[in-house]
Parts: structure tokens; C-alpha cells; sequence
């Protein structure tokens, strides 16, 4: 009985990461060739990290989110949870594919609406899942401001 158990937990584990990053797949298609060319030649801000750095930071970040909600599975609403998700892909979608910084920077301030939400939900189930969620919430203040420099 024991195995069993182990071996769900695994597989809830394993399934929230693949979610998550599929979520990061379907968000990184609309970063093609010609509209990282369009975005690199934006007015940057100073600040704006080298390109690899984006794949480094969002894995940390993926794997954060996955164990998060995995800490609070079968207690814890799924639903800012996955609406936190689909917010940041619509991110990528409005900024990138629609190549609208204004776009970009609203659903940025949904999505940061939608982390404290998820943040707020998992506290009372888990301290140490809202605690993961927090990363991704300061990465996306930092996007704001980023997105924002385009804007403003």
C-alpha cells in the first residue's frame, strides 16, 4: 500500500511539472526568429536580462510552481492556480505574437493580480507553497517594470 502511494505522489509531482511546462512551451512558440528580432529592437531597459537568462530563470520557476501546488493538492482550489498559468501565457501571446508592449504590460498586471490570489489561496493550506510562489511573483514585478520601460 505503501508503494502505491510513494508512487502517486510521484506521478502528481510528475504531472504538475509537464502541465507547467507545456504552459512554458505553448508561451515560448510565439518567440520566433522574426519577433525576437522585432523585440531586440525595442528601447530595452538597461536592466533587461541577456536572452539566456530567460530559460534559466523560468525552469527554476516552473519547477517552484509545480512543487507549489503539489504541496497543496486535493486541499487547495486548482483555479488561481491554472488561471495564474494561462495568464502567463496570455502574456506571451499579446506581447509577442500581437507584438503589443500595451497588451503585454495589462496582462502582466493580471497575472501579477492572479500570483497574489494563488499566493493568498495556498497560505491557508501550505505557508511553504505560497512561499514558492513568491519568485514568480517578483519576476513578474520585474517584468512589469520591464515591459513597462517599452510603455512609458
Amino acid at each position: 500500500m505503501q508503494k502505491k502511494s510513494v508512487w502517486t505522489q510521484v506521478g502528481r509531482f510528475l504531472f504538475l511539472l509537464i502541465l507547467v511546462n507545456f504552459v512554458g512551451y505553448i508561451a515560448s512558440c510565439y518567440m520566433t526568429a522574426d519577433t525576437l528580432n522585432w523585440y531586440h529592437g525595442l528601447p530595452n531597459s538597461p536592466l533587461t536580462p541577456p536572452d539566456w537568462m530567460f530559460g534559466i530563470v523560468w525552469s527554476v520557476l516552473f519547477f517552484m510552481m509545480a512543487l507549489s501546488y503539489f504541496l497543496v493538492w486535493g486541499k487547495a482550489s486548482p483555479r488561481w492556480f491554472v488561471i495564474q498559468l494561462l495568464a502567463n501565457m496570455l502574456w506571451s501571446f499579446c506581447f509577442f505574437y500581437l507584438r503589443s508592449p500595451l497588451l503585454g504590460f495589462i496582462c502582466v498586471l493580471f497575472l501579477i493580480y492572479t500570483l497574489i490570489m494563488c499566493i493568498k489561496s495556498f497560505w491557508h493550506y501550505s505557508k511553504v507553497s505560497s512561499y514558492l510562489m513568491v519568485p514568480t511573483l517578483l519576476w513578474s514585478i520585474f517584468a512589469l517594470y520591464l515591459n513597462g520601460h517599452l510603455i512609458f
